[in-house]
């Protein structure tokens, strides 16, 4: 009997499992040697290792993946073959019961903290105007109707309108998609975690952050970061640069620090782009792993939806752990005309990246003008914080089918 009469075979018709069998699991590891085979087989969270001084009949056509049973020191049955249309991916029931765990203090953190939890929309009229960041598009249809709507790559218009009808303190814990990078670091979809706090600081939010990590770290015992250390960008770029960058630093001063530095910036059209291109390659690489870091006072043109210091700087922080930009924080822009003026600026942005256009959501701009009190928010990865608790290396992980 040849290959592909075995596998038409037992292709037709899976076994069932057959009493009487001393182990059964799915492949995980399979060396052959000198007529001899073993293999480390899988089931729930637990795995064996089986060998067999002669290798069973039929056993050269097993592969990683395939369901077996063991019969006896000499005898093995397939019961289900890894079809080749899934990935050779296994099921880690231990990471998902943490996971499960995680998520589980993550929603009693803010339960404890009387925040409320929302549900905001899946499919919206804006998916977010940040320039870098390209868009999942699709289209409504009711009757005859037709309306183009979008993927959200963050809740956080919608957690804002919720501000402004008088909700305080607020958070929500949703999938977001951001199209055109899959990386060791990114997924197209991910799980975004977002709270607020209505007349409140953005110190208030950092305290939260905080105190997130530390509950986390103690009530899933996993070790926590080492120490939490606070730096201003110019700090950073002062330690690493040896630069004293200012609100005022212009594009062209920081293409020349960049020459300086020997910092490929041939990519770069805008002073984000250079400031961006210098902070990855020389602070970012080299803020220590086992602190809690936190980022703060942004220049003006990277303050996104944050306020202005008095002293020009974009009021927000961003913080890191193990390597990760975990969460990006706002002392929230309330002012609508301001508000409108840096969201065109963002869609002039992308029309130059020739990034798709999006439309404004005059929704969020309405509720401005009715008043969103001063507040702080802040948005973290989830996937990513669970990855520095437990030294997970890639978000693939999490993810029983993911992209890429």
């Amino acid at each position: 009997m040849d290959r592909i009469e075995y596998l038409a075979k037992i292709w037709k018709k899976y076994p069932a499992m057959p009493a009487g069998a001393i182990v059964a699991g799915r492949i995980y590891n399979l060396v052959r040697e000198d007529g001899a085979l073993e293999l480390t087989l899988q089931r729930d969270s637990l795995t064996h290792k089986v060998k067999f001084d002669n290798a069973p009949e039929f056993s050269e056509f097993l592969d990683f993946g395939d369901i077996v049973a063991v019969l006896s020191e000499k005898e093995l049955i397939l019961l289900a073959p890894q079809t080749t249309s899934l990935p050779r991916r296994f099921y880690d029931k231990e990471l998902f019961i943490k996971w499960n765990n995680y998520l589980d203090h993550v929603r009693g953190f803010f339960k404890f903290n009387n925040f409320v939890s929302l549900r905001t929309p899946g499919l919206v009229v804006c998916p977010g105007t940040e320039p870098a960041l390209d868009v999942f598009a699709t289209e409504l249809k009711v009757g005859s109707r037709r309306e183009k709507l979008y993927l959200p790559t963050s809740p956080e218009l919608h957690l804002k309108k919720a501000l402004a009808l008088g909700a305080d303190k607020i958070y929500e814990i949703t999938p977001c998609f951001r199209n055109g990078e899959v990386t060791e670091r990114h997924q197209p979809e991910f799980l975004m975690l977002e709270w607020y706090r209505a007349y409140d600081t953005l110190a208030a939010i950092k305290k939260d952050a905080i105190d997130l990590v530390t509950y986390l770290s103690k009530s899933l015992r996993v070790p926590g970061p080492r120490q939490v250390i606070s730096y201003t960008v110019a700090e950073l770029f002062k330690i690493y640069c040896g630069f004293n960058l200012t609100p005022q630093t212009s594009a062209a001063e920081l293409k020349a620090l960049a020459e300086k530095l020997n910092v490929d910036v041939r990519s770069a059209e805008s002073i984000d782009d250079y400031f961006f291109l210098i902070f990855m390659d020389k602070i970012e690489s080299q803020l220590p792993p086992e602190d809690l870091i936190f980022v703060e006072k942004y220049p003006p043109y990277q303050a996104a939806l944050a306020r202005l210091t008095e002293d020009g700087w974009g009021d927000r922080f961003e913080f890191y752990w193990k390597g990760l930009e975990l969460a990006n924080a706002f002392h929230e822009l309330n002012d609508p005309s301001v508000q409108r003026l840096r969201s065109q600026e963002d869609l002039q942005k992308k029309a130059e990246m020739h990034k798709e256009a999006v439309p404004l959501d005059e929704e969020f701009f309405a509720s401005l003008d009715a008043g969103m009190p001063p507040s702080g928010g802040i948005a973290l990865g989830v996937e990513r914080l669970f990855m520095c608790l437990y030294d997970v290396k890639s978000i693939s992980e999490l993810r029983l089918f993911p992209q890429g």
